[in-house]
C-alpha cells in the first residue's frame, strides 16, 4: 500500500473509532498502531512568511502551542495540509471550517470533533494513530498524566500535536500578543491584512524568547518583500489567512 493510501486508511479508521465510541473507557485505543513511515521527515513545511516563527517548520513528534490568534493557528497548518497531511481539530469549536478552507486547509483531509466529552484523552490517542496533525482545543479536558501520554504517543507516531492552551514542556510556544487590521479603505472596503506581534518561547533552539512581527494579509494578496529584522524583533512576510 502506498504511503498516502496507508495514511488515508489510518485516518479513516481513527475517525470510525471516535465516531462509534469504540475508544470509550479503554486503556488502549482500538485502532491498530502502525509503525512510523520509513520516509518520515523531522518537520513539516510552513508558509515562507512563517519561517521566522518556525525556522524548521512544524516539528514531527513535537508539541506546538499557539495562543491568541486563530488566524495564526490556521496559517501554520495550511501548507502541510495542502501537501497531503491529515488534520484533526478536537475540542476547538471556535475554529471555523470556512476560515480554514479560505486559508487553504484541505477540508477533504480534515476531521472535527468539537466536544470530545469525558473520553477526550482516548479519542485523542486514537486520532494520533491516523492523523498527521492534531489540534487540541480548550474543550478537550486533559490531566497532566494525559498530556504526558499524548506527547509520548505524538513522538512515537511522528505526528504534530498543536494545542491552543498552555502545555507544560511544549517544544515551541507562539503567543500572539496583539496586532491590527488594515486595508478597509485602500482595499475598497475589505480588510486586507492582519499584523501580529508574536512572542516565541520554548525549548532547545526556541529557549531564548524573541518577539517577531508577522504581517498576515487576508484575501489572497501575498507581498513579495518584507522589512528586515531589527533588534530583538524580526519581521515575517505576508501570508493569506482567514
Amino acid at each position: 500500500m502506498a504511503p498516502h493510501d496507508e495514511r488515508r486508511a489510518r485516518a479513516l479508521a481513527a475517525l470510525r473509532a471516535a465516531e462509534q465510541g469504540s475508544v470509550r473507557h479503554e486503556s488502549k485505543p482500538s485502532v491498530p498502531v502502525p509503525a512510523p513511515d520509513a520516509g518520515a521527515t523531522p518537520t513539516r513545511p510552513v508558509h515562507p512568511a512563517l519561517v521566522p516563527l518556525l525556522p524548521g517548520g512544524l516539528p514531527n513528534g513535537g508539541v506546538l502551542t499557539v495562543q491568541g490568534s486563530t488566524s495564526l493557528l490556521l496559517a501554520l497548518l495550511a501548507t502541510t495540509s495542502r501537501d497531503g497531511a491529515w488534520v484533526a481539530f478536537v475540542g476547538a469549536p471556535a475554529v471555523g471550517m470556512l476560515a480554514a478552507a479560505d486559508v487553504g486547509i484541505s477540508l477533504e483531509r480534515t476531521a472535527v470533533v468539537p466536544d470530545p466529552g469525558p473520553d477526550g484523552p482516548a479519542v485523542l490517542a486514537a486520532l494520533l494513530d491516523g492523523m498527521d496533525v492534531l489540534v487540541v482545543g480548550p474543550r478537550a479536558a486533559l490531566a497532566a498524566a494525559d498530556r504526558r501520554r499524548l506527547a509520548a504517543r505524538t513522538r512515537q507516531r511522528d505526528a504534530v500535536l498543536v494545542t491552543t492552551e498552555r502545555w507544560p514542556g511544549a517544544h515551541v510556544v507562539l503567543d500572539a500578543r496583539g496586532g491590527a487590521w488594515s486595508g478597509a479603505d485602500a482595499g475598497a472596503g475589505w480588510l486586507r491584512r492582519r499584523t501580529l506581534s508574536v512572542l516565541r518561547t520554548g525549548r532547545g533552539a526556541a529557549a531564548r524568547p524573541v518577539e517577531i512581527d508577522v504581517e498576515v494579509p487576508v484575501g489572497g494578496d501575498v507581498p513579495t518583500s518584507f522589512a528586515a529584522p531589527t533588534g530583538r524583533r524580526a519581521a515575517g512576510r505576508d501570508l493569506r489567512v482567514a
